[in-house]
């Protein structure tokens, strides 16, 4: 953890030694003399100021007095104004090795034509621009810019996202059935319920048949919870709303004195749940009928690979009715589809989360990035395997740092359709 520890803060320090050299280029220019000793002594003050703020305020929180989950919250503001900074610092720096290679190409160029005196280039056209600094100045002001959005109002601009996915075997009276899935809430994150209540009633208005919550409902403790209550318990939905327990809801990020406070703590969080109108899945299952037709809900407690704990037991979720005609299953880590579900089972639909999409990096109707896709290769939308699909939902909440940026909270609307066996289906 200390050699970890050490690499992490060696890569910052470099790359804020890069990052510098590319502002004294930039501001090379004997015409811009004032703004280069402006820019440079500032670009350390700033660097100070964090750590004089970092230290003062871990020493405000030590002797606040409040909760521990409320301690745990206080210290996001931490990780919310180095980012503040980092982002745009790391944004300008990879603009400054693009500049550096393009030196470097340059020299490479000049020693090797220069050799044949019959090839005459027009070195002269080959000044050093320094037009690749400058916009990386215009990049991280930008970067900055939507950080600073990201943390003042990005958290809570809650985003629906419409799916419709299409099956041969979906029972038809569940043709057009109406699923809104939720993930990730970290309640503990939030400070007022109002922003919760926000997204709630977003819920209600899209007349949802059935509420899926698939997992993290806490960052640490049952308590965060409790006050959010009557704000859960304003959603509707006509068959029900089901939830999980992800990573976070097990207790395994806190210290416990003993084994039995962390199972109280699990026992209240799933009491707290059921309080909110939640039906809780813990390796199990139950049916939802329409007409003559039905579907099966499922669940498991979280389930990841490792260093993740493996409490769920997708055999006793699904019980004597493996072999159901259509199976829904709501598991809070993605990585459990392919690891098991798949292999394991003919499970029709799988509901994640878990990833939050990273809370930073692209989603849009083109491009769908984030530096999270490199650890899961599920990690956010839809995926497919034959018959079987996953959707992963980014998440409620936040947790770490306060915001959100290019990766806005998400509410999913699934929409279920019947197709007809050999009929096409629409792209997905």
């Amino acid at each position: 953890m200390f050699l970890r520890i050490v690499l992490i803060i060696g890569i910052l320090f470099l790359i804020d030694i890069y990052a510098y050299r590319g502002m004294r280029a930039l501001f090379s220019h004997r015409h811009l003399d004032f703004f280069r000793k402006l820019v440079l002594k500032t670009y350390w003050l700033i660097d100070v100021a964090f750590i004089i703020f970092a230290v003062a305020w871990v020493w405000y929180i030590r002797g606040s007095g409040a909760e521990d989950y409320v301690k745990y919250r206080q210290f996001y503001v931490i990780m919310g104004v180095f980012m503040l900074i980092f982002i745009p610092k790391a944004s300008f720096f990879l603009f400054v090795i693009l500049y550096d290679l393009k030196l470097l190409a340059i020299k490479i160029f000049r020693r090797v034509f220069t050799s044949y005196p019959g090839i005459k280039i027009p070195l002269g056209r080959l000044r050093y621009s320094l037009i690749i600094p400058l916009l990386g100045f215009v990049f991280a002001a930008y970067m900055f810019s939507i950080t600073l959005y990201g943390l003042g109002y990005g958290r809570y601009n809650f985003e629906v996202e419409e799916v419709e996915i299409w099956y041969d075997d979906l029972p038809v009276n569940f043709d057009g059935y109406r699923i809104v899935h939720i993930s990730d809430a970290h309640l503990g994150s939030f400070s007022k319920e109002e922003a919760v209540a926000s997204g709630l009633s977003l819920i209600n208005s899209l007349q949802p048949d059935m509420v899926v919550f698939s997992g993290d409902m806490v960052n640490n403790e049952a308590k965060e919870a409790e006050k959010f209550v009557p704000v859960f318990q304003q959603l509707r939905a006509p068959d029900g709303m089901y939830s999980v327990l992800g990573n976070h809801d097990m207790g395994d990020y806190r210290r416990w004195g003993t084994i039995d406070e962390k199972d109280s703590n699990i026992g209240r969080l799933v009491e707290v749940q059921t309080e909110m109108g939640f039906t809780m899945l813990l390796n199990a299952h139950e049916f939802i009928v329409r007409g003559n037709d039905s579907i099966m809900i499922a669940g498991v407690e979280n389930w990841g690979v490792p260093p993740f704990e493996q409490y769920g037991d997708l055999e006793k979720a699904l019980g004597e009715n493996a072999a159901f005609p259509f199976k829904i299953i709501i598991s809070h880590d993605p990585s459990h589809w392919r690891e098991q579900i798949i292999p394991d089972t003919d499970i029709q639909l799988t509901l994640s989360g878990h990833t939050h999409g990273m809370q930073f990096g692209i989603s849009n109707h083109l491009v769908n990035w984030s530096p999270v896709q490199y650890k899961y290769s599920e990690w956010s939308g839809l995926y497919n395997e034959g018959n079987q699909k996953l959707y992963v939902n980014r998440g409620f909440g936040y947790l770490s740092f306060p915001g959100r940026v290019g990766m806005p909270p998400e509410i999913t609307l699934i929409v279920l359709r019947k197709s007809e066996v050999g009929s096409p289906k629409p792209e997905v």
